[in-house]
């Protein structure tokens, strides 16, 4: 039987779909976060590139110009390193970008950095932060943020019951998990003009594993 991360690769080059999760995630939260700013409705959707790649440079629906990098300093890469849009449902998640390793030894990973032209206050969803159980992979997920250079950690990194937050800005999955379970509420109510999302191995696996980011919001 094809594992469920192998069937999420197939399920990316049809562009399709494989499961749906049991229970329903709503946005709400993530909709209504409230910073400095006041409340952060969707700037960027990530639906928006329809199963393809996420362009390393594109125009949020406010006009803030947003910069995306990506780094493999550890040479995990395999084809799902680059950054693209899921075109369909993970983890209670609509559409969500998803970025994936292989050949990890511990401690390596991928980064992704996003730039952006005038300082934001983002809030959004990283999708599936779980275990693979019995030695499996562990996800591990470190989300930080700048202003200038300066360091700004995240308000708040909300988990659910299949991770758990291990610093002021890393989550670790603990068990497997393909329902809403799995994922982080992710907020910032500092201005951040750079977001760096470091996924990297706990383990030594050598298969494939993935993690995925949902909308920006903020205001």
């Amino acid at each position: 039987m094809m594992s469920r991360r192998g069937a999420l690769k197939t399920g990316a080059i049809a562009g399709v779909g494989l499961w749906a999760a049991p229970s329903i995630l709503t946005l709400d939260r993530v909709e209504a976060a409230v910073g400095s700013c006041g409340l952060k409705p969707a700037q960027v959707a990530f639906s928006t590139w329809a199963g393809g790649l996420v362009p390393s440079t594109f125009t949020a629906l406010d006009g803030t110009v947003v910069t995306m990098s990506q780094s493999d300093p550890s040479g995990v890469q395999d084809g799902y390193w680059r950054m693209r849009s899921f075109w369909g449902t993970i983890n209670g998640v609509a559409n969500p970008a998803i970025t994936g390793m292989s050949g990890a030894n511990f401690g390596a990973g991928v980064t992704v950095t996003f730039t952006f032209s005038i300082p934001v206050q983002p809030s959004f969803f990283l999708v599936d932060i779980d275990s693979g159980g019995g030695g499996g992979w562990e996800d591990t997920v470190q989300v930080t943020g700048s202003l200038g250079g300066s360091p700004v950690n995240p308000a708040s990194l909300l988990t659910g019951a299949d991770n758990i937050q291990i610093s002021p800005n890393t989550v670790r999955g603990i068990n497997p998990s393909n329902t809403t379970a799995g994922n982080i509420e992710v907020d910032f109510q500092q201005p951040i003009d750079t977001l760096t999302v470091f996924h990297y191995d706990v383990t030594n696996l050598t298969g494939f594993q993935w993690i995925g980011i949902h909308d920006f919001h903020w205001c």
